[in-house]
């Protein structure tokens, strides 16, 4: 059983003053956030945990006070996170701010090489502790706060300091804690490019095969299920589930172009009344849609010019591989899927012109500075 500890709930500015006054005497914080998409349209941060040394935080930014203060606090310029992608992301989108540095514990844990990341793992390898996660589908905007989702909360980074430093040690002795501050500075940087603008993003994953009729079909229904989630407030894919979606489709497509309400699949119990009347309108609107306006299907993008040489591409593989048993970690690290075709393509001169393009880190080129120099005994590949 995880370890019972107080808290202090932070949703009032009094309280607040004096989480800042605390953030100010530390030189670090362990931080964890919940938000809630699983239950809400639009994806909102809906608490920030923090853990000062013993002191316990958990702060609602769902209460009306201004917690951007927070972060200009000298607790909160290195932070320990678990996982710091998501929540990186969501501090920056939230409140366009980033700490100076992380040091992110799943990372440390994959740089040395353990086989299960997960948080709740971790602590019962370390701490023979197991964290109950009941919680992890909870709806974090329910307030006031049920006591159980505050003591799950908090768990997540109760033994994050301590976890810091038993596997920074770990990292220290093996030579790999530049490599984790290394990769932990691009994952801040990171978090701040927005994502790429989907165009037409009703394409979804699955309908790249789909005709130009089931592609119409599909605009129509995505867009209705959109507005209906946007008024309910609800996820998308708990209005209409992409595996619903494509049955009716191919139902749709059977009667084309009539609607037959009754040779569609079980719709859910809740489509009925007025959804039930806009969702018909839809079909009737999308199976009167001519030929002409149909979108049509995406023409696969061409080869380029200068693929990858496949021998050498073969080759890289095979050595990252070696290499990344030889550390004891997962080979990703040193290279993924698109950064080898980026090494593996022909037209450069050097390898560091490669290395730019594959977007490594500094330690990433000095180990595959090390592996050129072993396989292909060129006096440039010298560390």
């Amino acid at each position: 059983m995880p370890i019972q500890e107080s808290y202090t709930l932070v949703n009032s500015q009094e309280g607040l003053n004096i989480l800042l006054n605390e953030l100010d005497l530390y030189d670090i914080a362990a931080v964890d956030t919940e938000a809630d998409s699983m239950y809400h349209y639009s994806v909102r941060l809906c608490l920030i945990q923090i853990t000062l040394g013993d002191h316990h935080w958990i702060i609602d930014p769902l209460s009306g006070i201004d917690v951007k203060p927070i972060f200009s606090t000298r607790a909160m310029q290195t932070i320990i996170f678990h996982g710091a992608d998501y929540d990186l992301r969501m501090l920056w989108n939230t409140y366009k701010i980033s700490p100076k540095h992380v040091f992110d514990t799943m990372l440390a844990a994959k740089l040395l090489g353990e086989e299960r990341l997960g948080l709740a793992h971790l602590v019962e390898k370390y701490f023979d502790v197991k964290l109950i996660k009941d919680n992890q589908k909870a709806d974090w905007t329910i307030r006031p706060l049920p006591l159980d989702m505050c003591e799950y909360a908090i768990h997540d980074t109760l033994y994050l300091h301590e976890l810091c430093a038993i596997l920074g040690d770990q990292l220290i002795s093996q030579g790999k804690f530049t490599w984790l501050i290394e990769t932990c500075d691009e994952l801040i940087e990171h978090s701040k490019v927005p994502h790429e603008l989907v165009l037409e993003p009703w394409r979804i994953s699955g309908s790249s095969r789909f005709s130009p009729e089931e592609l119409n079909l599909l605009k129509s229904l995505w867009e209705w299920r959109e507005k209906e989630a946007a008024t309910l407030d609800r996820p998308p894919y708990k209005v209409l589930g992409v595996e619903l979606m494509f049955s009716l489709i191919h139902s749709l497509s059977g009667s084309y172009p009539n609607l037959d309400m009754d040779r569609l699949p079980k719709l859910p119990r809740n489509f009925n009344g007025d959804r039930l009347d806009s969702f018909k309108e839809t079909l009737e609107k999308a199976l009167q849609v001519p030929p002409s306006e149909w979108p049509l299907p995406l023409q696969r993008p061409k080869p380029p010019l200068n693929g990858p040489d496949g021998d050498l591409l073969d080759a890289l593989h095979i050595w990252r591989d070696e290499k990344a048993e030889e550390l004891k970690f997962d080979p990703s690290l040193l290279a993924n899927r698109t950064q080898l075709i980026a090494l593996a393509t022909p037209g450069k001169d050097s390898w560091e012109p490669r290395y730019e393009a594959a977007h490594l880190m500094r330690w990433q080129r000095n180990i595959w500075n090390m592996i050129l120099n072993e396989h292909l005994k060129c006096k440039e590949f010298t560390c």
